[in-house]
């Protein structure tokens, strides 16, 4: 089995309608995104005068609020796109794709217009007959919780989010935005890196997915655990899995 891993988007939407040309060629199977679709620049600016204002972050800025208004839109015009690739397609959120609740109306709208498209956010679905997919996007964070300006989630919020995977038996492919620490440690809630990496050595995942944030674009071996780093998809980055081999190989669009 071949799986294309994106992620990284940041509304760069005429990459999206690229990829059928790529599934075709590679013969792929399924489409993994590990989020991020939306760029929230007003956004990200509030937070930063915030910051250094030491106060909460306005969400009645006009120009917040005009942002958000277009976000809604990027949101489902991310959904209906992804309708056109042709495989299934297992999606969970980046960061910037808040509030929360956008998000999962405009997945679960996309989800009963196309069996294509998964939402595994906090969820799973199955891939192939032999593979299950499931995910936690947002940025997994030591204790800061926010589902409006970011997605942001306390470590121990993912670890129970995905307690479920305990009671499902096929062999496992995570989705996750926040990259893994870089060795098994405990405690696992002192940071987002160990929680995610927690929940890697927990499940014992096949393979996994994260968003090349910063356009990171690797593979890593974490215990058993095949990690993969696809890049930035704004830059027309992407990775290709062969489940079969455990090999991936990298590629861009432009």
């Amino acid at each position: 089995m071949k799986l294309l891993a994106i992620s990284d988007l940041r509304e760069a939407f005429d990459y999206i309608d690229r990829l059928p040309e790529v599934v075709q060629e590679a013969r792929i199977d399924a489409v993994l995104f590990a989020g991020e679709i939306l760029q929230a620049e007003a956004r990200k600016a509030e937070w930063e005068r915030a910051v250094r204002e030491q106060r909460p972050p306005d969400r009645a800025r006009p120009e917040v609020v005009e942002e958000r208004r277009n976000d809604a839109e990027s949101l489902m015009t991310f959904f209906r796109r992804l309708n056109t690739i042709g495989v299934p397609v297992y999606v969970i959120p980046g960061r910037n794709d808040a509030p929360e609740r956008f998000f999962m109306q405009a997945a679960f709208n996309s989800e009963i217009v196309t069996p294509h498209v998964h939402m595994v956010h906090r969820s799973f679905a199955p891939l192939g007959g032999r593979y299950m997919v499931a995910g936690f996007g947002g940025e997994v964070t030591v204790e800061a919780r926010d589902h409006e300006f970011f997605l942001r989630y306390p470590g121990w919020e993912a670890i129970f989010s995905l307690d479920f995977l305990r009671h499902l038996d096929p062999p496992k492919i995570l989705l996750f935005y926040t990259a893994p620490a870089d060795r098994f440690e405990e405690p696992a809630d002192q940071s987002g890196p160990a929680a995610v990496a927690h929940l890697i050595k927990t499940y014992d995942p096949h393979f996994v997915v994260c968003a090349g944030v910063g356009g990171r674009k690797e593979k890593k071996q974490l215990g058993n655990t095949l990690v993969v780093f696809p890049g930035s998809l704004a830059e027309g980055d992407y990775a290709i899995i062969d489940t079969r081999e455990k090999e991936v190989a990298f590629g861009n669009l432009r």
